[in-house]
């Protein structure tokens, strides 16, 4: 028997909970069913760190749902993956596998949040914490004894220097993905040195090509050959598309074209479907967010479905998609990361204001040289956030910054328990 809900709110990213939480706090009475999919939670940011150490993994995991999950009175955690969405009967049906198999969901409206099919760098539906865990460490191992591969900087961190790495790039340059209209093209001078660093530091090969073949949609963690599409072959023996390959999507069902022939939710400028109008989309419609930082503008977009969902079941009208998250989008992102902690490197490209400020008038340093307390509050030692002191902002100093940022920003999208893997998983070894 199907359970009814006024609103399900689908994915297990950040996304996902900004939709869960904005309609928790701004409708106390409206039914939820946030369809998370998983018995754990995983810090997909940091998948560069632990797809090379999986002995870091656990510490970007939630393994225990009692920590993880959010304590909303009006809102139903369902941690079985969705199997289809029939659009035309407000209809999702769970996988027959994991602590909901089978069941049976009917709303009102609906929020996708399934973000893009990323091979092992997330979860595949259905995935168990242990199934995880082992695909994680098999992933590992495999990177340790590959002679060539795609991934970059922080392969290097972890492993060296021995193997050779390709970084296959369809248009043959680096930072030329597409963030929409508002967002700027990248700057020449950022692009050059980006490509500079992973040629001449990272000793990786920038390669112009690209393989269209399904069968290369997914992550390969044995030697293989990879066919591009010019016709030329590639030998490697670990392979791993780092790049969206696509909506998460494929599980929608309806009598009516719902989606365009990239898989993208067809939308309005509300970011609502144009054929169901109680379906809404983040960060998976024909419409593209702009602007960096992403997260914030999931974020906004998150809580404009959120949103836009009430105003379905409300009997109001929705409105036009206007990104107010803070900071507002911005043409450039704020940093360039090559690998995290020591051995990594990153750039900042945009500095917050604060931050070039300086009024250390003793050596009239100017920039970077930051004025007390920042300079101390960042890292201990001479080379911090911003990077060594004195020199320009970029390098290991900012790369071995952001392992630590990066575990400051989970809570805030609503990561928490991580560093947990729970009973399901044994404690095993670290890896040699």
């Amino acid at each position: 028997m199907a359970s009814a809900f006024d609103v399900a709110v689908v994915g297990a990213g950040m996304g996902a909970f900004h939709a869960a939480e904005e309609i928790a706090k701004k409708s106390k009475d409206t039914k939820v069913a946030f369809i998370h999919g998983y018995t754990f939670q995983e810090w997909a940011l940091a998948a560069a760190i632990f797809l090379n150490n999986p002995d870091e993994h656990e510490k970007w995991t939630a393994g225990v749902p009692e920590k993880w999950q959010q304590k909303w009175a009006n809102v139903q955690y369902f941690m079985s993956s969705v199997e289809t969405i029939d659009c035309d009967k407000k209809e999702i049906k769970l996988m027959n596998k994991g602590p909901h198999a089978g069941a049976v969901i009917t709303y009102k409206a609906v929020v996708l949040a399934t973000g893009s099919k990323s091979p092992l760098i997330t979860p595949s539906p259905g995935t168990s914490l242990t199934e995880r865990v082992s695909e994680v460490r098999a992933c590992g191992s495999a990177l340790k004894l590959c002679h060539s591969w795609e991934m970059c900087g922080d392969f290097r961190v972890h492993n060296g220097y021995s193997a050779r790495v390709i970084l296959l790039s369809r248009s043959g340059t680096v930072l030329d993905t597409d963030f929409g209209e508002k967002s700027a093209k990248p700057d020449a001078k950022v692009v050059e040195k980006v490509t500079n660093v992973l040629k001449d530091k990272m000793k990786v090969e920038v390669k112009h090509g690209s393989a269209s073949d399904p069968k290369f949609s997914d992550a390969i963690l044995s030697p293989g050959t990879l066919q591009l599409d010019s016709g030329e072959t590639l030998d490697f023996d670990v392979y791993i598309p780092c790049f969206p390959i696509g909506p998460n999507t494929e599980r929608l069902v309806s009598s009516q074209k719902i989606l365009d022939d990239r898989g993208a939710l067809i939308t309005n400028d509300s970011l609502q479907s144009t054929s169901h109008p109680e379906v809404f989309g983040v960060g998976i419609t024909t419409k593209k967010l702009f602007g960096h930082p992403v997260s914030s503008r999931l974020t906004a977009a998150s809580k404009h479905c959120a949103q836009g969902a009430l105003a379905v079941i409300q009997g109001k009208p929705v409105q036009v998609f206007q990104d107010k998250e803070a900071p507002p989008p911005l043409p450039q992102p704020m940093n360039v990361k090559i690998g995290h902690g020591k051995g990594g490197y990153m750039l900042w490209t945009s500095l917050p204001g604060p931050a070039k400020v300086c009024c250390c008038q003793c050596c009239n340093g100017g920039f970077p040289f930051c004025p007390p307390p920042c300079c101390w509050c960042c890292i201990p030692g001479c080379s911090g956030a911003c990077g060594t002191c004195g020199s320009p902002p970029e390098g290991e100093g900012p790369a071995s910054f952001m392992v630590h940022l990066l575990a400051k920003f989970p809570p805030n999208h609503g990561f928490k328990g991580l560093g947990d893997y729970g009973a399901e998983v044994p404690k095993q070894a670290k890896m040699a």
